[in-house]
């Protein structure tokens, strides 16, 4: 660049007898010499200089630098030649060669879709040193943030006869870089090993292979560092700095080794809780969302808790803009601390308008109907909060955001509900696989919002094999007001489960159901069903319990639940929990006459970035009555993916001692602790494994058999199993091994199952 300018200034002061001798005339033309691809428009579209100005040294300087900043070029100097009336300017260039073609080498742990739109360099436009760099340090940076800190790139031209040239990109990865230890200085109170657990970051390690966190990442230490202040201050050290933190990277660029220094202060304890400002609604109010306990140990999330409360509290009174601000005043002695928050309700206002974007299919008022928010009342701080998380909770919203905008009156403000619309069709077909029912072939067409208008509609079959199911199912949560869903569905079932009975079993019928939501998190459900089932082909040899069920029946059943669901999302939850309970009656039609409840509860707890525990637990119980006896088909049997793994399906039951005919339970109890983890290198395409621990039994009367419960044959099993949310369903395979099998169980330690999870 330099030596450029030094050439243009040259010009000016060694050309006869131009420049000097001209200086003081006027510019009459501007002329490009030089160009052959960039256009000489284009050229001067980027020069200051006009026609009728004066000539200017230092402006012509500027000029060859703006020119040479475009990257069009490798060399310019300007000439001034005399004409009539004047100075003819003239810019002589030297283009940079145009790109022919563009060439990637030596890529692998970046696909190059990925590396594709980090270049500058494209076919048909210039190339430069700037812009090579710049696409270098682009690739580098791509590779840092996966760990590559040995990553190089070199990038090579190759002149074509037409002057265009040839690029190659060709990219040295080097193996990923390690962090070798993490280290502290300074604390006291608790132990590096403590403090190596909340990191993100990790050591390597055996459990290293499960995840990339020994993986070096600057901003994920960045962060680290924040979980550290936070975790001191949850436990009441208001003085806690991170000082510094260390990198040191070895020679060899294999390994980090990674430090932080802390200062942690002393532990404050609260000795006092003051409000001032506007205490709106009333003190005594604002009072019921402190968190923070007086005597205690100050604790950040008790704080967090406490200012969000005081801020929808204030802004249930219709205060949109309240602001909270606490302070601290500190006794340094005696190492407490007293917290004033101090009040801003702002104005009071009302909800103009509630205005919705972003949404292509889905109708205004489908999305109308999840607010608890109104237009024409006052704003409700909770309410608003409560509107985004009902419309994050549908199926077919991958985003949601609600933002405040001022109106002409300040009095008025309008809501901007902005949504992202995610996929909300789904087809899948593959083929289904269990060892009850053999191979078939599975397919499934669902959509989540039927014409835009929220209702849900599947059509399923699997067919092949022993099976011929077929089921139609309709569901419109808004069938009436408040919330109340309407679902209507019909099915046909034929199998023949030949694996562990010697009978088919043909069923068709269907059912109507309301859905009544209770709370946020609380729902009701009533549901009736009629179905005719007919059971055909039991030997004369079998157990009176099957024979005695031949035949034809229908069957009408009401079924009410009630279930109480708090889970942070409903695919592949990792906090929260679901606990129902559900009360069947058949008998008001129909010929059978049996009543059933049963209980589950299934919770999820996060232990880290990784593990997830899983806690189940269910009981059933179903009993006839006006002497007849539950349906055979209805009985409890354990085994399989879905109960106790380790366990042929139906291998756990009541056995007919004289037939050995499976007839089934009329009560069980299950239990299962699952530890779950995404499965390395794998998470993203929807695979996790999981270490697991079930137990169960079942017991009670069905006829030929009866069986009191004995905890003695509650039968376990452990193992491993792997999971994938595959297009056609949850795909499962688990390797299990029985514990305390009893006579006449079955096992089975490996398992393959489509269309069923753990």
């Amino acid at each position: 660049m330099s030596r450029l300018l030094i050439i243009a200034c040259l010009s000016f002061l060694f050309y006869v007898p131009t420049v000097d001798a001209v200086a003081s005339q006027r510019i009459v033309d501007i002329s490009i010499e030089g160009n052959r691809y960039v256009e000489t428009d284009a050229v001067l579209n980027r020069i200051s200089i006009q026609v009728g100005d004066m000539l200017n040294r230092r402006q012509i300087s500027r000029e060859v630098r703006r020119l040479f900043a475009t990257g069009f070029f490798s060399d310019i100097h300007a000439e001034g030649e005399r004409v009539d009336g004047g100075i003819k300017l003239i810019f002589i260039v030297v283009e940079n060669p145009v790109i022919a073609s563009v060439k990637l080498e030596g890529y692998d742990k970046l696909s190059k879709k990925k590396i594709r739109p980090l270049l500058q360099l494209k076919a048909g436009r210039v190339i430069s040193p700037r812009i090579e760099q710049e696409d270098i340090n682009s690739i580098r940076k791509s590779y840092l943030k996966k760990g590559f800190y040995q990553a190089k790139v070199n990038i090579q031209t190759k002149l074509r006869d037409d002057g265009r040239v040839d690029v190659t990109v060709d990219i040295i990865e080097g193996a990923i870089t390690h962090v070798k230890e993490i280290q502290f200085v300074g604390n006291e109170r608790f132990s590096s090993d403590e403090l190596t657990g909340l990191l993100a970051t990790s050591a390597s390690s055996l459990g290293s292979w499960f995840t990339d966190r020994d993986v070096f990442n600057r901003d994920r230490f960045a962060a680290d560092a924040q979980l550290i202040q936070q975790y001191y201050l949850e436990h009441g050290y208001l003085d806690i700095k991170v000082e510094s933190t260390r990198l040191m990277l070895t020679p060899n660029m294999d390994d980090f080794y990674l430090g932080m220094s802390l200062s942690e202060g002393e532990v404050y304890t609260v000795t006092g809780v003051v409000l001032q400002g506007d205490l709106v609604p009333s003190k005594e109010k604002l009072e019921e969302s402190i968190k923070l306990e007086v005597g205690e140990l100050y604790a950040l999330s008790n704080m967090q808790k406490t200012l969000v409360q005081l801020t929808e509290t204030v802004g249930d009174e219709g205060f949109a803009f309240a602001n909270v601000t606490p302070t601290f005043h500190r006794n340094i002695k005696e190492h407490t601390v007293e917290i004033v928050f101090d009040i801003e309700k702002g104005r009071e206002v009302y909800v103009e308008r509630i205005q919705f974007s972003g949404h292509d299919k889905t109708k205004d008022h489908v999305i109308r109907r999840e607010l608890r928010q109104h237009e024409g009342e006052r704003y409700k701080a909770s309410a608003v909060r409560r509107s985004q998380e009902r419309l994050r909770r549908l199926s077919y919203m991958k985003n949601v955001s609600i933002a405040k905008s001022n109106t002409a009156s300040p009095q008025k403000i309008n809501l901007d509900v902005d949504v992202e619309e995610g996929k909300s069709g789904k087809f899948s077909a593959g083929i289904s696989y269990s060892q009850i029912y053999g191979v078939g072939f599975q397919g499934s067409v669902s959509e989540e919002n039927l014409f835009g208008g929220g209702y849900r509609t599947s059509l399923t079959a699997d067919v092949g094999g022993r099976v011929n199911n077929y089921k139609l199912n309709f569901t419109d949560p808004y069938l009436f007001k408040d919330g109340v869903s309407g679902t209507f569905s019909i099915f046909q079932n034929q199998t023949d489960p030949q694996s562990f009975a010697l009978y088919t079993q043909n069923a068709k019928g269907g059912s109507l159901g309301l859905g009544f939501e209770l709370n946020e998190h609380m729902r009701y459900s009533i549901n009736y069903s009629i179905s005719e089932t007919t059971l055909s082909g039991v030997p004369a040899t079998s157990s009176f319990a099957l024979r005695s069920q031949e035949g034809t029946f229908t069957n009408g059943e009401l079924t009410q639940s009630i279930s109480y669901d708090t889970r942070n999302r409903t695919i592949y939850p990792s906090t929260g929990g679901i606990q129902s309970v559900s009360f069947g009656f058949a008998g008001l039609t129909g010929d059978r006459k049996f009543y059933e409840t049963t209980l589950s509860s299934r919770n999820y707890y996060e232990l880290s970035d990784v593990w997830t525990l899983r806690i189940l637990a269910g009981l059933g119980n179903i009993r006839g009555y006006s002497g007849l006896d539950a349906p055979v088909y209805r009985r409890y049997s354990l085994g399989g993916v879905s109960t106790i793994r380790g366990y042929d399906s139906f291998g756990v039951s009541l056995v007919d001692p004289v037939t050995l005919d499976v007839v089934g339970g009329t009560s069980k109890a299950t239990s299962s602790l699952d530890l779950i983890f995404p499965l390395p290198y794998m998470e993203n395409e929807g695979f996790r494994g999981s270490f697991f621990v079930d137990a169960g039994t079942v017991w009670g009367n069905s006829g030929t058999v009866s069986e009191s419960f004995i905890a003695s044959h509650i039968r376990g099993s452990y193992g491993f199993g792997i999971e994938w949310n595959s297009p056609v369903g949850p795909l499962t395979l688990t390797w299990g091994y029985s514990i305390n099998r009893q006579t006449n169980d079955k096992v089975r330690k490996f398992e393959l199952g489509l269309g069923q999870g753990f």
